[in-house]
């Protein structure tokens, strides 16, 4: 069987390697080519052109909401966040003449559409950061009042103290220096300590045990 697998790739001109080489020559090339067009439909969607706006929306839109929806998880896509993200994307891209959709570029086949998901990405880390904040505020409040009316001792402070020893040393460290501060998580010292993936997997976890110990509570 081996001998006959071996005629019959020398009678068809193949090694072994070589069709999965020429496969992914062929993949790369189309991707370059696709690319290309995208960024042809890019520029005249810069220069103004209403009916590339309408194809780039018709072209991305819905590929755009299935990885907001899929990177929020099943426990955040709700339909009206996933709606309100991509939102987010499309009028961060329209604003000032598109001046943020003009810095794609189709660079090793990179599509409009992976553009477009990175756009995605800094929407959710800061829409998460914001959340966290503001259950956290909302947290302390609501203890706060509720130990007032008691006449209960406990600084307001405590809930989000009780808060952060439910996470991880790293996780705690994030959240502090971080979703707690001042800055930005998309900030260059942020970025220093904290890779982009890192920021966006942290603040979806952090988030996600505030939701918990909130519900908790």
């Amino acid at each position: 069987m081996k001998n006959q697998a071996a005629h019959n790739r020398a009678e068809h001109g193949c090694r072994p390697g070589q069709k999965r080489a020429a496969n992914y020559t062929s993949c790369r090339q189309a991707l370059k080519e696709d690319a290309a067009r995208d960024f042809q439909l890019v520029q005249r969607c810069v220069q103004g052109e209403v009916a590339a706006w309408e194809e780039l929306y018709a072209q991305c839109h819905q590929p755009l909401c299935a990885v907001i929806r899929r990177r929020l998880g099943r426990s955040f896509a709700d339909p009206n966040l996933v709606d309100e993200l991509a939102a987010r994307v499309w009028y961060a891209v329209v604003a000032n003449d598109g001046e943020l959709l003009a810095k794609y570029r189709p660079d090793r086949g990179a599509r409009i559409l992976t553009f477009l998901c990175s756009i995605a990405r800094h929407k959710m880390v800061h829409y998460l950061r914001c959340e966290c904040r503001r259950l956290a505020r909302d947290l302390a409040s609501a203890r706060q009042r509720r130990f007032a009316a008691v006449s209960y001792p406990e600084p307001a402070c405590a809930s989000l103290t009780d808060f952060l020893a439910t996470l991880t040393p790293h996780e705690r460290r994030f959240c502090t220096d971080h979703l707690l501060a001042g800055g930005t998580p998309t900030a260059p010292t942020a970025e220093k300590t904290y890779s982009r993936s890192n920021i966006w997997q942290l603040t979806h976890r952090v988030y996600e045990k505030l939701l918990t110990f909130f519900d908790r509570r």
